[in-house]
């Protein structure tokens, strides 16, 4: 199965906890997916899944809410050094362009 990643940026920096919370609330929707969190970047959080769930993930990422976080899903890509590399910019300028 071919893997995609999904980029999401949160409202405010992530905990552990927040973490551990969209990280349960992702397998529980897809039991396959796998949450990564990126170091550059508090606020960001990559998504390894499918190539059938990216979109369905990316859609649903419009407005998602887990806990007090909002979280918006801002790109996809099938290698995830383009997303990491995305998420360290929106570090330094707060945008992903």
């Amino acid at each position: 199965m071919s893997k995609r990643y999904v980029l999401f940026l949160a409202s405010s920096n992530l905990s552990e906890e927040d973490l551990r919370r969209f990280s349960e609330f992702i397998r529980g929707w897809h039991p396959a997916s796998k949450v990564i969190a990126v170091k550059e970047n508090p606020r960001a959080v990559i998504v390894k899944t499918t190539n059938e769930v990216a979109p369905l993930l990316r859609d649903a990422g419009r407005g998602l809410k887990v806990g007090k976080m909002d979280l918006v899903s801002v790109l996809t890509s099938g290698a995830i050094g383009n997303l990491k590399r995305r998420a360290s910019t929106a570090a330094a300028n707060g945008e992903v362009s």
